[in-house]
Order: structure tokens, then sequence, then C-alpha cells
């Protein structure tokens, strides 16, 4: 049994399909890391059915700098089909970091994000949250997230409807890739999603000394 296990294992196939996994892996940014939080905060009515908080993952992250903002973009499935699950989410952060790492308290321009499964159409802007940013080796960005954002559903009679508001967390690693960015910021800002020109604030950064009240030292 254990010389048929490592025979497999040493199969020059095995290593080469293994490798290949590996690679693509790395190359999507996020297939198995992206872990992506949707809680509905709909107080009104709660079926028993209905999950209290919806973990989704992400095929591909994605990021690139456009002047003195960050863009970031994911997708699940595939994103130009008219059916089954799929989904679309970018940000965009005015500032880039003078470190490696950026905190950003950010408002409606934010995040916009479209998901499609078999419950629900639904879209997302955001309202008020935080995000944070750090740098990695070889051109990757890790993202944490945690943010308020407007709830719609899509209702063939009544078209996008606002119902609520929904909480959305999550965490990831992206590579860089401006037209994949580039790409998913269109389609996610379709129909009435265009994001406005108010921007964020911007927390963090290099540290600053901290200013004490007193005489100066000499």
């Amino acid at each position: 049994m254990d010389v048929q296990r490592k025979g497999r294992l040493a199969n020059p196939k095995h290593c080469v399909a293994l490798f290949f996994a590996i690679a693509m892996s790395a190359a999507c940014g996020c297939a198995s890391d992206a872990s992506l939080h949707f809680t509905d905060l709909n107080f009104k009515r709660l079926d028993m059915s209905d999950p209290l908080t919806t973990e989704v993952g992400a095929d591909s992250c994605t990021w690139s700098i456009d002047e003195e903002k960050i863009q970031i973009a994911l997708a699940k499935g595939r994103v130009d089909a008219e059916s089954g699950d799929r989904m679309m989410m970018s940000f965009v952060l005015d500032g880039i970091p003078t470190g490696n790492e950026r905190e950003y308290r950010v408002e409606r321009r934010a995040l916009r994000c479209y998901w499609h499964h078999e419950r629900e159409h639904e879209r997302f802007a955001s309202l008020n949250g935080v995000v944070s940013i750090k740098l990695l080796p070889g051109g990757k960005l890790a993202c944490r997230f945690k943010i308020m954002a407007r709830k719609q559903v899509f209702h063939i009679l009544t078209n996008w409807t606002t119902v609520g508001q929904a909480l959305l967390m999550g965490e990831f690693i992206a590579v860089q890739d401006a037209d994949a960015v580039s790409s998913i910021l269109v389609q996610t800002e379709k129909g009435g999603m265009e994001r406005s020109a108010k921007g964020n604030t911007i927390n963090g950064g290099i540290p600053q000394p901290r200013r004490v009240v007193g005489p100066d030292v000499k």
C-alpha cells in the first residue's frame, strides 16, 4: 500500500498536474484564498430557511493603480453569462499608500457589487465602512474590508428596487492586472451604479511622530 502510494506521488504526470494546479491558483490571485461574507440586515422578517450569513468565494482577484487611486476587482463564475451563479465586485480607493500599508475609511464611492445566484439577482453600493490594504512581494496586494452597503434586488416588473442594507466583509489576496480590473469596473457601474466624485478618507500610511504638549526636548 505504501509503495503504491509513493509510486503515485513520484509519477511525473502527477507532479506536472500538481505544479499546473498551483501555478494556476497563483495566477488567478485568490481562487481558494478569498473569503467574502454577505449578511442581510433586513430586520422586518426572517424566514427559517434563509441563511444568516452567506460565504462567497472568488475565481479571480486583481488590482491596479490609476493615477492616485487603488482599483480592485473580484469575480466568480462567468461574468458575461446570462445565467448561473456569478459575482462581480469592485473597489475604488482614493489615495495610494505612502508605505506598504494603508487603511481607508470609505463612503459611497468605494464598493460596487453584482451577485446573481439561485435565489435572487442582487447588487450592492457602499454606504460606509473601512478597507485595509497591504502591498506584498511579487506585485500582490492583501485586502480586508468591512462595509455597510445599500442592497437592491431585481424583479421583472419593478426593475432594481432597494430593499434595505447588508454588511459585506471579506479578505483576499489580489494580483496586478489592469485589463481585468478595467473590465470589472465597467460592468459593476452599469445601470445607475456609476461612482460619484466623492471619495474617502485615508488613514494610516507612514506613521507620523506624536506631538506632545510641552517644551522642546534638547
